[in-house]
């Protein structure tokens, strides 16, 4: 079994979307607290009212959520 710690990988400067259940009792919202030191363009936002999935629980809102953040990223003329 390895021991000590690994060396810290380098940032993400993707831009990265994470939408966190509220009522998420496996990874509960405080979880969110370090994020900003992996993803450096992070979108992050607590989605209201859900808990672990939140894509069946509440598919048109998570749904909209996605769309939001790819047209932030590459807006469609129209």
């Amino acid at each position: 079994m390895a021991s000590g710690n690994a060396e810290p990988l380098p940032p993400i400067a993707l831009p990265t979307c994470v939408r966190w259940a509220e009522h998420d009792v496996l990874f509960p919202y405080a979880g969110t607290d370090r994020l900003g030191e992996t993803f450096t363009d992070l979108d992050l936002a607590r989605f209201d009212g859900v808990g672990h999935f939140p894509h069946r629980e509440d598919p048109d809102r998570a749904a909209a959520e996605i769309a939001r953040f790819f047209d932030r990223l590459a807006p469609v003329t129209r």
